[in-house]
């Protein structure tokens, strides 16, 4: 292919943007709650790892394309649900912590030795199909793992009251610093 990196470049593109969008409008679907968002999220990735395996197991490039644009797909619907899982999981003072560190994390453990790892494979196994195949076949454990969250026991903190409210009484006698005084 001449223009591969375009290709992908634009697959990725509207792939993210369909299913960052379909992965939260799904979840809105399902009644959200914390186990239906684990549900999503272990189905997703088991069905993310079947297209994006049966993808580099394919013969030819329109099916290679159509299965992994299929994958990928799914690969960026569990944004809206990770998300949720992390929102409603903590404290309201909590979520900025818990947005934080979830991002640090995913770069952590996921982006930054990702390169180097697949790079020490494919120097070991030397067949880029192959090492495809075996990385993406850890996706089956990562969907194994999703689907153990719908059995833990959880609590929606979302509309928990936060530890530094100000009661009404109080709030009601504050004047407002940009409010003129009205003299009598």
């Amino acid at each position: 292919m001449s223009n591969a990196d375009l290709l992908f470049g634009g697959v990725t593109i509207v792939c993210g943007i369909l299913g960052t969008l379909s992965g939260g409008y799904v979840l809105d679907f399902m009644n959200s709650t914390i186990s239906n968002a684990f549900k999503l999220l272990s189905g997703a990735t088991f069905l993310r790892a079947i297209f994006c395996f049966s993808a580099f197991c394919s013969p030819n490039l329109h099916g290679f394309l159509a299965l992994f644009s299929v994958g990928e797909l799914l690969i960026f619907a569990t944004q809206g649900p990770v998300n949720f899982v992390c929102l409603h999981t903590v404290k309201p003072s909590l979520r900025p912590l818990s947005m934080a560190m979830s991002t640090v994390s995913i770069h952590i453990f996921g982006d930054v030795p990702s390169s180097p790892l697949v790079g020490v494979l494919q120097d070991y196994v030397n067949n880029w199909r192959e090492s495809a195949l075996i990385l993406t076949s850890v996706l089956f454990l990562a969907a194994g793992i999703w689907f153990i969250g719908v059995f833990q026991p959880s609590v929606d903190r979302f509309n928990e009251d936060s530890e530094h409210q100000v009661n009404a009484a109080y709030r009601s006698d504050i004047r407002p610093l940009l409010e003129q005084a009205v003299e009598p």
